[in-house]
C-alpha cells in the first residue's frame, strides 16, 4: 500500500505482495508470526509440500463463485464463506493493514478459526473480540475511518461492507468500532 512500508524476516524491503505465516514451537508452545516474501513464501511452502495460499488484495475486486484461477502467477481458490465470516475476516486482514502490524494471538486465533470453518456464522464472542481490539485503536478511529485514511494515497482500495457484523453487535448492544 502507497504510504506504508514492510520488511520481510530477512529485513528486506517488501514492494508488491507478501506473506505473514505464523509458528509454534513443537516443544516450548512458543508462537510467533513472521512476513515473507513471494518469492520467498512459495519456496518455503514448496519446500514443506503445501499449495500456494490465497493472497488477500485490498485493491482488487474479489472473485465470486467456486473453483481456481491464477492471478499474478498466484493461486486463488474461491470457497463458499457465510457471509459475516467473510466480513470479519477482511476487517481482520484490514486492521493488519491499517495499523502495520503482524497479528497477535487473538487476531491469529480467530483469523484461523475463521478460514478453518469459514462456511459457519461467526461466533458473538468473535465479533465482539475484534470490535473490541478496533476499538483500542490509538488515534481513536473507527475501521471505517483507518480505510478512509488508507485512500488518500490507495484510490484505488475497494470498499467494504461490514453490516452483518454491525447487526451482530447492534443486536447484542455493543458499541460499534466498525462504523462510528
Amino acid at each position: 500500500m502507497n504510504g506504508q512500508e514492510r520488511r520481510s524476516c530477512t529485513k528486506d524491503l517488501l514492494t508488491d505482495s507478501y506473506y505473514c505465516f505464523s509458528y509454534r514451537a513443537k516443544k516450548d508452545d512458543i508462537t510467533g508470526t513472521f512476513l515473507c516474501g513471494t518469492y520467498a513464501a512459495n519456496h518455503f511452502l514448496e519446500l514443506i509440500h503445501h499449495p500456494k495460499l490465497t493472497l488477500f488484495d485490498p485493491l482488487a475486486s474479489e472473485t465470486v463463485g467456486m473453483g481456481t484461477s491464477s492471478t499474478n502467477g498466484n493461486t486463488v481458490f474461491n470457497e463458499t464463506w457465510h457471509p459475516a465470516a467473510k466480513q470479519l475476516f477482511n476487517a481482520i486482514i484490514l486492521l493488519i493493514i491499517c495499523w502495520g502490524i503482524v497479528p497477535g494471538n487473538v487476531l491469529q486465533e480467530i483469523k484461523r478459526d475463521l478460514e478453518i470453518n469459514k462456511s459457519r456464522e461467526p461466533l458473538p464472542r468473535q465479533i465482539k473480540a475484534i470490535n473490541t481490539i478496533i476499538s483500542r485503536d490509538k488515534r481513536g478511529r473507527t475501521l471505517q475511518h483507518m480505510l478512509d485514511e488508507l485512500r488518500n494515497h490507495n484510490k484505488e482500495l475497494r470498499s467494504f461492507c461490514f453490516d452483518l457484523l454491525n447487526e451482530a453487535l447492534f443486536k447484542n448492544k455493543i458499541e460499534n468500532s466498525f462504523f462510528g
